[in-house]
């Protein structure tokens, strides 16, 4: 689970982020980031209706990225918000291979400093 102070929570913090913020694209995952000058970078995991109709899965889904967004704390540069957008094929991918999506995704945003090997 992740910390309070790396989650974005309220309603105005998400529209300013999807109104102004920057796309980084994935096979598995889209996401969204913005430049804040907090000190810590705040995530939110978004997982529609359109990827499965069964909470079930969508909870999977958001349970494996926040937890591989916590396998990152200490390597995260600070002052970021961001909202990871799961696509379609993250619902039949391993966890393995969702981690390095989203590290990858994060390295490419700049929030990451330096990512964990598998």
């Amino acid at each position: 689970m992740l910390p309070i102070e790396y989650r974005l929570r309220k309603k105005t913090d998400i529209d300013a982020l999807f109104a102004k913020g920057r796309l980084v694209f994935d096979s598995l995952v889209t996401i969204k980031y913005r430049k804040t000058q907090l000190s810590t970078p705040r995530f939110a995991v978004v997982v529609g209706t359109k990827l499965s109709k069964r909470a079930v899965n969508r909870n999977k889904i958001r349970r494996r990225i926040r937890a591989s967004i916590a396998d990152h704390l200490n390597h995260l540069n600070g002052g970021y918000d961001i909202a990871i957008i799961a696509k379609p094929l993250a619902l039949k991918a391993k966890y393995e291979v969702l981690r390095l999506s989203v590290s990858s995704s994060l390295k490419k945003t700049g929030v990451l400093k330096d990512p964990i090997k598998l």
